[in-house]
């Protein structure tokens, strides 16, 4: 769909035609919306790993069938001294899917609501709606979603705060072929600050022979995926006669809940609202959570007709929901991003003496991290002599 040099009015208008843009668009299909895209195709650039969670999926409604390229079962976690903790379900936790074509697949029933090429440039509220100004005109909404990922351009410019730039971190990927010894079931994670400091590396199989290989760090992370290739004493001898497909960049969230998502008749969805896992980055399905919650606060707010639109409720039943999630995870990464090698060493050791594969498998979820990681803290063997790095990772997440 194009804009024309004029204007046009909605109830919502959503900026950003990601997942998170895209699942409230899908779940708001019956309400008068436009979702504006400042690229010109749906899925394009891309920047994600695109593993995600089946129970996860299945929570939001929406299993895709074209862009599942491989399931996996779980994950083997690599200590910098090459010690393996391998986590394994009985059945399928995760697919890897092209997010080019996930995403056209979340698109599929909406595509006629979305404008490509079209950037909005500022956005100002004057009366009871939104005039949002693109260079092809004005566009007037009730109700304006911020889903533009992880610029801030426009967030910041709605009132919003900005995240610590310490928790977005940049990343580079890459996608293999030819790669040695792939185990189809297993994505391979790879902890240490030589080869990923502040975070880890990581290989998601898409075949037997096929990967996706990246990592985040932070700063120069093409320096360090570069030495993880040439020279990590697993994983190099597998990966450095692979042939290069493409490569990809971007970067992880790491913030969790870092302010207010909601000021009056706007709210933040998604990255630019800290919707992924502190843990991991992921944030796919918090999105999609975020947008379920999302359009039943806009749908109840729509049919209050002539009062002034409120949307707070969202930022209150989001944090109800998911803030204790975010909370444990986002202690768990600021002490990950401190801890030295030596310590990720003890801390696997220890892991696998108290049975965390087995607490894992049984009370494990990619997308809710609470219990395992509630499960560890509750071991006093495990964290007693990390505990003063703990207490700094935990007060200090209350400053950021």
């Amino acid at each position: 769909m194009s804009l024309k040099n004029t204007s046009e009015e909605y109830d919502i208008a959503i900026i950003g035609a990601g997942p998170a843009g895209l699942f409230l668009a899908n779940y708001i299909e019956d309400l008068n919306f436009i979702v504006l895209e400042e690229h010109e195709e749906v899925g394009k650039p891309l920047h994600c790993a695109g593993l995600l969670s089946l129970r996860g999926l299945e929570r939001l409604g929406f299993i895709p069938q074209k862009s599942i390229q491989n399931k996996v079962k779980g994950a083997v976690f690599v200590s910098p001294s090459g010690l393996k903790l391998i986590v394994k379900s009985r059945r399928d936790e995760a697919i890897v899917v092209d997010r080019e074509y996930f995403d056209k697949e979340l698109a599929k029933k909406v595509i006629d609501r979305i404008k490509l090429g079209v950037k909005v440039l500022n956005a100002v509220r004057k009366g009871r709606r939104w005039i949002l100004k693109t260079r092809r005109g004005n566009i007037y909404s009730k109700i304006l979603v911020d889903a533009e990922g992880f610029r801030y351009n426009l967030s910041v410019k709605l009132g919003f705060n900005k995240p610590p730039k310490n928790l977005l971190l940049p990343a580079i990927q890459v996608e293999l072929e030819k790669v040695k010894d792939l185990d189809e079931e297993l994505v391979e994670i790879y902890l240490g600050n030589r080869w990923a400091p502040g975070f880890f590396a990581w290989i998601i199989p898409l075949s037997s022979e096929e990967a996706r290989v990246g990592l985040a760090a932070k700063s120069q992370p093409q320096v360090y995926l570069k030495n993880f290739l040439d020279k990590h004493p697993i994983a190099s001898s597998r990966l450095r006669t692979a042939k290069i497909r493409r490569v990809l960049g971007g970067r992880v969230v790491l913030t969790g809940i870092y302010g207010e998502i909601a000021k009056g008749s706007s709210i933040l969805i998604g990255d630019v609202a800290g919707q992924a896992k502190p843990t991991t980055g992921g944030g796919v399905i918090y999105s999609g959570i975020a947008a379920q919650i999302a359009s039943t606060v806009i749908r109840d707010e729509l049919s209050k007709n002539g009062k002034d639109i409120r949307l707070e409720k969202y930022d209150k039943t989001w944090r109800r929901t998911l803030g204790k999630e975010l909370f444990f995870m986002k202690v768990a990464r600021l002490f990950m991003m401190q801890i030295r090698d030596e310590d990720y060493d003890k801390i696997v050791g220890k892991m696998k003496d108290i049975g965390f594969e087995a607490i894992a498998e049984r009370e494990g979820d990619i997308d809710f991290q609470y219990k395992v990681l509630k499960r560890i803290l509750q071991t006093p063997s495990l964290y007693l002599t990390q505990i003063p790095r703990l207490l700094i990772s935990f007060i200090k997440s209350f400053l950021i």
